[in-house]
């Protein structure tokens, strides 16, 4: 409040003491200059679907003669919705009356091809404008302002000025960046700059503009633009403020940044203190208390310089840019950034330590390299010190800064410009000096009441913050609002006692601790009479933006920041919970996220850890931040039902599901116990008698044993029967009830619809694991039903697990985005399928399968046989014995003709015996 104060009485003072020099101003009402441009094309409409304010711009005109001096602007607005005519009641012009003046030329309504002149009789009012009043800077800046009367829709308001004069601080050099679109369409953009031959004004586009033209006018050049573009671009939030991606030119009479260097050590020399001066005095002192060492005299010059000078600037005129005497500074005991970092320096040249003033962009921390050199290429002013070949930069606008000098935090500004330097920009490091730690404990009494333990620590900057916070606000103010922060959690909540605040200042470490009684705990769950307590992670969530999964801009992120954010439940006087940790991390190149959950017999743990790497996101990273924190519900919320006496049950994760493995769905032990007996009943009393109908086996016995890669089969059955085991009744635990009451906490998913996939699971695993166990029995007796069972058992699991696969996918979509390993989910169906296509290929085809199981259900005791060799067997095999007579050569035609003797003969015998 006493901030306010003093900020209210300065601009009561600045007010009073320029109000005669406004009002003796004056606003010339004049024709518009000779010199002008003509333009030569046509304004186009915009689409109106891409207006939002009711109007747009049919002409804006901007011509800059440099010669003169002369800023000419003019626009045309065209109304064409009734929100338009309240958004351009009035007009509007700011200019700085210490170096500058005001000429009006043109202010008409254009109605129906009519125009309407309101100059002659408009009576603008001057006001003080103080456009940077927010940031306790007062500029002397002036508001000409008319309101329009009896505006009407369809109207176009055309109002054109000058405004004559240039800041004195910058030379006479010219410099400007002019953006050729905004965020809406413009009809037509005209942009010229009359520059004398004798002076060179070096020009360069971005993002896409257009390169300037060029036309000689005699004694001087013009060089302009005239666009006509109804493209939108789409504004998105959360854009790193050095981000824009507006077409726009740049032109300056800077050559170079050592040009800016030179222009920046004239006019804000570092002077020597006046000798009989308070402010030598005070400096001796300072000396004396730090003991002539250098790093001692340091840390008292920037603790009092940031603390003990309040930030205000008076910047009118060339003060825009020029540092106030370090005496007057001194004496008044406020000052802007140029201010209070020219005392800082003067105060350290005064004991011969090397310091140098540093231009620095606060908002464009990247591509100031790539801008033309200019003096608007920066906004603030800092210090730069050398002891001993150390260098380090020191922000003497930054108050409450702690620990040792050495490592005082400095923000990541990018590109500066020192004049300790060479006349080059230079890098600024970026370090994460500072981290915050907090540990929220819940413990829970019964009866649906808990304690809440919050124990926070600040280090580095993040202290720095937190002390300036501290000591700015009113200590009730401050438990007020922790209190409204967890009230939107615990509605039932009230303080036990004040925040205790403990600042150690000299290693920078501020600890907060709060304590709270929370009654009548937990939220009733939708249509159910189930409680439940939300642990939200709230302090994380709020540090990463939400996009949109189209975003193109870079994403600008709270750098530096590094959180550790641990949350515990506890159920007092009771050990209920069972064992279960969950983890997941990772690593990218702006950023780094943990989180932890983990169930130990007294409590649970939900530990996160955030931290940043760069400032911001940049484009092809976007899509991976979004896949990262797509699902904030699930990596931020975590839900925890509470029993009937207000504690937390047993092993409840993040998902409200049950980790312990205790308790037993015995619908589903049922149905297994039902459904395998069945299958069995079904194969032996039905299919085992079957004979094989779509792969049929050979005639003839050609293999006695079974050998080859039939041998390799076997042994993958065995194994596939084993594993299919162990996932069945292990891994996936179907017979654990906490697996089928996840239906009804998994977000987005029907229960109805979870719970049939898991039935039909069950169902496909028991019909698979039933079929290879069969399978492979039939293979080792060699039946005549092996090829086309395991055929169709092989093709049945490669539809089963692609079926399976592509409906858990849309089920589970959002869960499994997130998943680093997006191939993860689909293993089981390419083994599936590359199992089918590599064994039920091999058996379909094998001629030493159908060679081999050649047993039907009957044929138990088979009379034995000689084994004749296949056509395409290399191994021959003894051939069955035939009578014949000796050294009599039989053919092939009689070998077979006994051979069917034969078959016809052990047919007979087989029926008999039937």
């Amino acid at each position: 409040m006493k901030r306010f104060s003093h900020l209210l009485l300065a601009f009561v003072l600045v007010l009073a003491a320029f109000s005669w020099s406004f009002s003796q101003t004056p606003i010339q009402k004049t024709a518009s200059p000779t010199w002008l441009r003509p333009i030569a094309k046509k304004a186009i409409k915009p689409n109106l679907d891409d207006i939002s304010d009711g109007y747009y711009y049919e002409l804006i005109e901007n011509q800059i003669n440099l010669a003169a001096q002369t800023k000419y602007y003019k626009d045309i607005k065209v109304l064409f919705d009734q929100s338009g005519i309240e958004n351009l009641g009035q007009v509007q012009v700011t200019f700085d009356p210490h170096f500058q003046k005001l000429q009006l030329h043109e202010l008409k309504i254009i109605r129906n091809g009519k125009n309407i002149d309101l100059l002659p009789q408009a009576k603008f009012n001057l006001l003080a404008s103080e456009t940077e009043l927010s940031r306790s800077i007062y500029n002397g800046s002036q508001m000409a302002h008319y309101v329009l009367e009896d505006l009407r829709k369809d109207d176009k308001i055309v109002f054109a000025y000058s405004i004559i004069g240039a800041n004195p601080v910058f030379e006479h050099k010219f410099f400007d960046t002019y953006y050729l679109q905004g965020y809406e369409p413009t009809g037509l953009v005209h942009l010229n700059y009359i520059v004398p031959n004798s002076r060179k004004l070096q020009f360069k586009s971005f993002n896409g503009a257009p390169e300037v033209q060029q036309q000689s006018m005699g004694n001087a050049t013009n060089f302009f633009w005239e666009l006509t573009e109804n493209k939108t671009v789409q504004f998105e939030n959360y854009s790193p403020a050095w981000y824009s991606p507006l077409k726009y030119i740049q032109c300056s009479e800077f050559n170079t940044w050592q040009d800016v260097d030179q222009w920046n050590r004239r006019i804000n020399p570092i002077p020597q203190i006046v000798p009989s001066s308070t402010l030598q005095t005070f400096v001796n002192q300072l000396w004396k208390e730090s003991n002539g060492q250098p790093y001692n005299y340091l840390k008292k010059a920037c603790d009092f310089v940031q603390n003990e000078i309040r930030y205000m600037g008076i910047e009118m005129g060339e003060y825009s840019h020029r540092a106030n005497v370090p005496e007057k500074v001194f004496s008044q005991r406020y000052g802007d950034c140029k201010d209070k970092s020219m005392l800082l320096a003067t105060i350290l040249k005064n004991k011969n330590i090397d310091a140098g003033l540093v231009l620095a962009n606060t908002y464009k921390d990247r591509g100031l390299q790539e801008e033309l050199p200019s003096p608007y290429a920066f906004n603030h002013m800092v210090v730069e010190v050398n002891i001993g070949g150390r260098y380090q930069y020191i922000d003497p606008t930054i108050t409450n800064q702690g620990g040792d000098i050495k490592n005082r935090y400095f923000p990541a500004y990018g590109k500066v410009l020192s004049t300790l330097g060479n006349g080059k920009l230079a890098d600024v490091p970026q370090h994460v000096v500072g981290n915050i730690k907090v540990k929220e404990t819940l413990t829970l009494e019964g009866k649906f009441e808990a304690i809440l333990d919050v124990k926070t620590v600040y280090f580095g900057n993040e202290a720095d913050n937190m002390r300036t916070y501290f000591q700015g606000s009113a200590k009730n103010d401050i438990q007020k609002q922790y209190l409204e922060y967890y009230a939107k959690t615990y509605p039932k909540i009230n303080k036990i006692g004040h925040i205790q605040f403990k600042d150690d200042i000299e290693n920078n470490r501020v600890e907060i601790t709060e304590k709270y009684k929370i009654k009548n705990i937990g939220k009733a769950e939708n249509g159910s009479s189930k409680k439940y307590i939300s642990l939200l992670g709230t302090n994380i969530n709020d540090k990463l933006p939400e996009i949109m999964e189209d975003r193109i801009a870079p994403l600008s992120l709270p750098f530096p920041t590094d959180i550790e954010y641990e949350i515990y439940v506890v159920n007092k006087g009771k050990n209920t919970f069972g064992s279960h940790k969950d983890n997941s991390y990772f690593d990218r190149n702006a950023y780094v996220f943990g989180k932890t959950l983990e169930i130990k017999p007294d409590s649970i743990k939900i530990a996160y850890t955030l931290g940043f790497h760069e400032p911001f996101v940049e484009q092809k990273d976007l899509q991976q931040y979004y896949t990262d924190f797509a699902d904030r519900e699930n990596i931020f919320f975590n839900g925890f039902y509470l029993d009937a006496d207000g504690y937390v049950t047993d092993g409840i994760t993040n998902l409200g599901t049950p980790t312990s493995a205790k308790e037993i769905n015995w619908f589903t032990l049922i149905l297994i116990i039902v459904l395998v007996p069945v299958v069995i009943w079904y194969i032996v009393k039905k299919y085992n008698k079957s004979k094989p109908f779509f792969i049929k086996p050979y005639d003839e016995v050609y293999h006695e044993q079974i050998g080859g890669w039939m041998i390799v089969l076997l042994i993958v059955l065995f194994i596939n029967i084993l594993t299919l085991s162990g996932i069945f009744f292990f891994q996936q635990s179907f017979f654990n009830l906490n697996t089928w009451q996840a239906a009804d906490q998994l977000d987005g998913v029907s229960p109805v619809t979870y719970k049939i996939l898991l039935l039909l699971e069950i169902i496909g695993n028991v019909l698979i694991l039933v079929g290879l166990i069969y399978s492979c029995i039939l293979l080792i007796k060699k039946r005549d039903i092996f090829a086309q069972t395991f055929f169709m058992v092989a093709l049945f699991m490669a539809i089963f697990c692609t079926i399976d696969g592509i409906a858990s996918y849309f089920m589970f979509k959002s869960y499994l985005d997130k998943t680093d390993d997006p191939l993860a989910h689909y293993k089981d169906t390419i083994k599936a399928i590359f199992f089918f296509c590599i064994w039920g290929t091999y058996v379909y085809n094998s001629e030493r399968v159908k060679g081999t199981c050649l047993r039907t259900y009957h044929d138990n005791n088979p009379i034995p046989r000689a084994v004749t060799p296949h056509p395409f067997d290399q191994d021959f095999l003894n051939p069955y014995p035939i009578q014949k007579e000796q050294d009599t050569e039989i053919t092939s035609a009689d070998y077979k003709t006994q051979r069917n003797e034969l078959d016809d003969k052990q047919s007979e015998d087989n029926q008999t015996k039937n």
